[in-house]
């Protein structure tokens, strides 16, 4: 069995939100509201997933956040890999 981090566990809630409407942005605290996680965390998870490329941040009025590809291209181990490293079997 797999067990993920709660991190990751939010991190893919915040994904399947993003996917939800993949034709918008939206902001942090919208994102934080939509998916009942608190806006520091939905921050702090926003950035690694960004930095993993898996999602774009853009500033200003009309700025927010959305994929970087469809979500039929994304997978939980990237997610995984945004959040955790890189998965490694013992």
């Amino acid at each position: 069995m797999l067990k993920l981090a709660k991190l990751t566990d939010y991190a893919t809630v915040l994904m399947t939100v993003l996917a939800a409407e993949p034709l918008s942005r939206a902001s942090a605290q919208e994102l934080a509201d939509r998916s009942h996680l608190s806006l520091a965390t939905t921050s702090k998870l926003l950035k690694q997933l960004a930095k993993a490329r898996l999602i774009e941040a853009a500033r200003g009025a009309h700025g927010g956040y959305r994929l970087l590809r469809p979500a039929t291209q994304i997978t939980v181990a990237d997610v995984v890999d945004a959040i955790e490293g890189p998965i490694a079997v013992t």
